[in-house]
């Protein structure tokens, strides 16, 4: 099922630029009025202008007949269903949609007539174009940034191992892990070309802190930032996880040849386990050496099972290419929803999915509006034949025919085929008592 976070209202623009503010459920009304939960004294909004409330877990706006219209992703709504991302503008302000924890900094709305300064322009010179011919050449600032990070990280790992080497413990220290088996990290991995960069950064450090950070420069412009600190005993199994995946066998770097000359693509692995250090980098490779792989994937569920991110680690043309993939299988079950009772369930799953990998990606693509659509209509179809069926089968039931009730419960079954499912777990109750009654006495 789809996880239901807290929601928080961040203002991009107007009388409330850079303002956060959390939302209540079960609702918060919006407008110039003072007794309005949101009161801006803006003249473009009505005295009671729209509403946020949550139904079934989902944050909704609803217009409450504005005189200037409520609009999501700049189409004016009468109520709309928000997705993290969406932006919801109302009279001169803009609010977009978050998460409430996520810390990420706020982003002023450029001065009109003045064009807005993106993270391109002042973030990584590629030097990927040809300098001009009376220019001097432009330096690629990339890798030298990477192998200072690096430097700095073992650096800092080797520092950590000469005190723990010659300090004792006092009352104040705080070990994550017993004396000499520490465990630090870092993972760095970045895609990039003359478009765009994406970076993810995750780090682990000596004081059990987990963080990760997310900027993909992109039309979306996703910065994400999350930091947790982690359970000494969970510290404890991944250092022996990553022991023994065959990290510290490998090689330093392996190298292969990009397709597009324009184009970096890197990861970069560092471990730290006590005196034990190791660091692997891959720098265009089509494929990963298994000790990489295996060490990687249990980092990235590590954080994303700590930190609730999943599929941070994925660019956003990435995400949307998942979502499409989801989309066209979802597509394809619900065309057969009657050669298979379960591919009604497995195209509302497809639709699940393809939401949740559209949930960080701005703008959203332009097939975003069919997933909505497709998954409402799914899932109101699947409730609509769920309802059927269980009526047919406690109208067996009381007329006491128990081989149609027993048919009805296991297409049920079939058709909901979660064991988690409130509606498969009921069938299922059902259909022990009645093939109980089925027997020869």
């Amino acid at each position: 099922m789809m996880s239901i976070f807290t929601h928080s209202l961040v203002f991009e623009r107007g009388a409330r630029a850079g303002r956060r503010l959390p939302f209540t459920p079960p609702q918060m009304t919006l407008g110039r009025a003072s007794e309005s939960d949101i009161a801006i004294p803006d003249p473009l909004l009505s005295r009671a202008h729209c509403r946020f409330e949550m139904r079934d877990g989902y944050l909704w706006v609803v217009d409450l007949d504005s005189a200037n219209e409520t609009l999501v992703n700049d189409v004016p709504v009468k109520e709309q269903r928000l997705m993290f991302g969406d932006f919801v503008a109302v009279g001169d302000s803009v609010i977009r949609i978050d998460h409430a924890e996520t810390a990420a900094p706020l982003v002023p709305a450029p001065v009109a007539d003045e064009p807005a300064a993106t993270p391109t322009d002042v973030v990584i010179d590629l030097g990927f174009d040809k300098p001009d011919d009376d220019a001097q050449p432009k330096k690629n600032l990339l890798r030298p940034l990477i192998w200072l990070v690096a430097a700095i990280l073992i650096l800092g790992v080797g520092i950590t191992i000469i005190q723990n080497s010659t300090s004792q413990p006092t009352g104040n220290t705080i070990t994550p892990l017993k004396q000499d088996n520490t465990l630090l990290v870092y993972y760095e991995k970045v895609e990039a070309s003359t478009e765009n960069i994406f970076r993810y950064e995750l780090t682990l450090t000596a004081d059990g802190m987990v963080a990760v950070k997310l900027d993909d420069l992109t039309g979306s412009q996703r910065h994400i930032e999350k930091e947790q600190e982690v359970a000494t005993e969970l510290l404890a199994d991944l250092a022996r996880d990553l022991e023994g995946s065959g990290f510290f066998t490998l090689n330093k770097t392996y190298t292969g040849f990009a397709l597009n000359p324009n184009t970096l693509n890197e990861s970069q692995i560092t471990i730290a386990i006590g005196k034990k250090i190791h660091t692997c980098r891959l720098t265009n490779r089509s494929d990963e050496p298994d000790g990489f792989r295996a060490a990687r994937e249990k980092l990235e569920v590590f954080t994303k099972n700590e930190l609730g991110l999943w599929d941070i680690n994925l660019s956003a043309e990435k995400l949307t290419e998942l979502a499409e993939e989801s989309l066209e299988v979802a597509r394809k079950r619900y065309i057969e929803r009657d050669v298979k009772y379960g591919n009604l369930f497995e195209a509302l799953r497809n639709y699940r999915d393809a939401i949740s990998y559209l949930d960080t990606v701005n703008p959203k693509p332009e097939f975003y509006a069919e997933v909505i659509d497709g998954f409402d209509t799914v899932k109101e179809d699947l409730r609509v034949r769920y309802e059927d069926r269980r009526f047919q089968a406690n109208r067996a039931s009381n007329v006491n025919d128990w081989p149609t009730a027993a048919r009805e419960l296991k297409i049920i079954c079939e058709m909901i085929p979660d064991r988690n499912d409130p509606r498969h777990k009921e069938a299922t109750q059902k259909l022990i008592d009645v093939e109980n009654r089925l027997r020869p006495r």
